[in-house]
């Protein structure tokens, strides 16, 4: 058989194989999206594709660096069809250095990296800081729809994952009082009474916070209750942090993950025994992490 023959058989069945594989045709990780890094050890994170068939079925790992040598491990992760992503466990252990890696059966074998190369921090680096000012739960929350929508939105709604953190609603009215969908911007009267809705940081004793990146921050945007949609936008321009959006729904506080010991029931201390609240979810359009809140008034 002359050379120029096999030459051509042989890129005959490249592209056959190819054909068999379309994965193949466009890099693995090109379509593939992970949250902005750091990431909190202990905690869940959660990769997007498009199309989402790319993350299903896949093994993840993690690489890290340590006493200068390369250490892979696999990561437990699960794909939640109701997100349509992956959900990936991060490890206990901070880590100053780490990938995340992607099993690639189609195509190399191999194990693929995704996204940029980041850290695992503690819970305490995520306190205060500039990028990531809201608090996120440390499990991936599956949305549902909720038995019934509140009747009223107005007033306080607190994390029960840092009950410090606080959203203060405060709905436009009709002409009967009734609450209608869009939020009055936060704002001061002219006697210097805080007026409309607000980000804060809750305090004890009616003492609010002061310096927090997450205190006295106007918010607009929209709760259509007939529809089951809130989308709101945080602005911490006087801080120069720009402005944080968040859309989502009220959910099922029932079908919330177990094990994340939420705190509900006053500022500074649970009071047991009292039923879930209403409940908010919500996630950020900047880091994509997701935004629990719950009704202190139900």
């Amino acid at each position: 058989m002359s050379k120029p023959l096999i030459y051509a058989l042989g890129v005959a069945a490249i592209y056959l194989l190819q054909a068999c594989t379309p994965d193949c045709s466009t890099p693995l990780s090109s379509n593939i999206v992970l949250p902005p890094g750091p990431f909190q050890a202990n905690t869940e994170i959660a990769v997007t594709a498009n199309p989402s068939t790319l993350i299903q079925d896949r093994d993840f790992h993690l690489s890290i660096r340590k006493n200068n040598q390369t250490e892979i491990s696999l990561l437990d992760s699960r794909f939640e069809k109701a997100l349509d992503a992956a959900i990936l466990m991060m490890p206990e252990e901070v880590h100053s250095s780490a990938s995340i890696l992607m099993s690639d059966p189609d195509c190399t074998g191999n194990l693929v990296p995704i996204g940029n190369s980041t850290s695992i921090q503690s819970k305490s680096f995520f306190v205060d800081n500039p990028f990531f000012i809201t608090p996120a739960p440390p499990l991936i929350v599956i949305p549902s729809s909720p038995p019934s929508i509140p009747g009223n939105i107005v007033n306080d709604w607190f994390s029960p994952n840092n009950r410090r953190y606080c959203i203060w609603f405060k709905p436009e009215l009709d002409d009967n009082g009734n609450e209608l969908k869009t939020i009055k911007k936060g704002f001061f009267d002219a006697d210097g009474n805080r007026k409309g809705s607000w980000e804060l940081a809750a305090g004890c004793d009616n003492i609010e916070g002061t310096g927090e990146l997450n205190h006295l921050n106007p918010i607009t945007g929209i709760v259509d209750k007939e529809n089951n949609l809130i989308s709101i936008r945080i602005d911490r321009t006087s801080k120069n942090l720009g402005f944080e959006d968040f859309e989502g729904f009220f959910v099922d506080p029932n079908q919330m993950p177990a094990g994340t010991d939420y705190n509900i029931g006053g500022i500074c201390n649970a009071q047991f025994g009292r039923s879930m609240p209403k409940l908010m979810y919500l996630v950020s359009q900047t880091t994509k992490r997701q935004l629990l809140l719950w009704r202190n008034d139900d």
